[in-house]
């Protein structure tokens, strides 16, 4: 029972390391590891602690003890609790994805971009129905041709890049691990700044007007929002980095690191599955919970 505690914490380890160090982790990687590290990590850790809550509930209830029995009873509550959030999340995604779809139809007869008839100054990718780059009439007569290329470029490397598929990986290991929310805010950011470093490839000084100008543009909108979606993370960041030479941090050790938790996790997850299996339908001549006593 003890090893299967210590091994049960290790996941919730990580998820601590990951939420609570989520800002240093950020300000270390750079925007293209962030994007697609952060996500798996977030995952395998999500994975991980639940395989470590379904091994504790399931040897908690195996026990004859009222007081294991009601924490066994507690963690079940909590995990359904945890899958019916994950749940509705999918469904609202789905839901959104479906409407947004319709963007994409209509962009295949106008060259990926599609134009909204709206005061609203405002751009963003649409992934569903093959991608689109939607821009308002109110953003597109607001920016200069060289602003709203570079808005384009932006959004395309949305597209590109996937960063919905990435951002929603963080989403959902969210709901199942609340612990791990700073992680998606990271992950958006990140997009964020690779997608206006592929824009800046179209011209530096012209990214990040068009950035700071759409964000005053919305500012007087939206009453100093600044996480909407053709300005989001964090803007005056990426303003910030935009004006700076482009800096390529050498992220190998890092990206070795990741691995190795990943393997370990994968491992830790199938070990702790095993106990469950163990609890739940021991092997012929094996004690229920044997490999952890």
């Amino acid at each position: 029972m003890t090893l299967l505690l210590i091994v049960a914490v290790l996941p919730w380890a990580l998820s601590l390391l990951l939420g609570f160090g989520a800002d240093r982790i950020d300000r270390r990687l750079n925007p293209s590891t962030a994007v697609v590290l952060l996500p798996i990590l977030s995952v395998v850790t999500a994975f991980s602690a639940l395989a470590s809550l379904t091994a504790l509930a399931a040897v908690f209830l195996a026990t004859s003890r009222a007081v294991w029995v009601t924490l066994g009873i507690v963690i079940c509550a909590w995990m359904i609790w945890r899958s019916v959030e994950v749940a509705r999340h999918v469904r609202r995604v789905v839901a959104s994805t479906s409407i947004a779809s319709e963007f994409g139809d209509e962009a295949r007869a106008t060259g990926g971009i599609v134009v909204v008839d709206s005061d609203v100054p405002d751009a963003f990718a649409v992934p569903s129905g093959g991608g689109a780059v939607v821009i308002t009439t109110g953003l597109a007569e607001a920016l200069s041709n060289n602003e709203l290329r570079a808005v384009i470029e932006h959004e395309r490397a949305h597209l590109r890049h996937r960063h919905s598929v990435w951002i929603q990986m963080c989403e959902i290991a969210a709901r199942v691990d609340p612990v791990l929310e700073p992680l998606t805010a990271k992950v958006r950011h990140a997009a964020e700044r690779q997608a206006d470093e592929s824009a800046a490839r179209l011209g530096r000084r012209e990214t990040l007007s068009a950035i700071a100008r759409t964000s005053l543009l919305r500012n007087q909108l939206d009453r100093g929002t600044r996480t909407l979606a053709s300005t989001g993370g964090d803007v005056v960041r990426r303003v910030q980095a935009l004006g700076e030479p482009p800096q390529h941090r050498p992220d190998r050790g890092i990206l070795a690191a990741g691995v190795v938790l990943v393997l370990a996790f994968a491992v830790i997850s199938v070990a702790l599955f095993d106990v469950v299996q163990d609890v739940v339908a021991p092997e012929t001549g094996e004690a229920a919970t044997s490999i952890f006593r």
